[in-house]
């Protein structure tokens, strides 16, 4: 897999950390203390669930184009 980007969604919540999630990849799903932490976590996150989904013999999601809100997070080739 070449070096990807995905689009991600990171929201405060109650406690004040960022939740991070990720439409074309569902089971990705961490948060941070900051945003910088939750981005970095996610692309942790994006890599073992995308050797997940190679491990099961599925089809890696291609990226979507970014919505308004979400930022791009590379995913380093696995």
């Amino acid at each position: 897999m070449d070096n990807q980007k995905y689009p991600v969604r990171l929201e405060r919540d109650a406690a004040g950390r960022y939740l991070a999630t990720c439409r074309d990849v569902p089971e990705a799903l961490t948060d941070g203390a900051e945003r910088d932490e939750a981005k970095a976590e996610m692309a942790d996150a994006l890599m073992v669930a995308l050797e997940g989904y190679r491990l099961e013999g599925r089809t890696l999601p291609s990226p979507s184009c970014p919505e308004p809100g979400e930022i791009l997070v590379r995913v380093k080739a696995g």
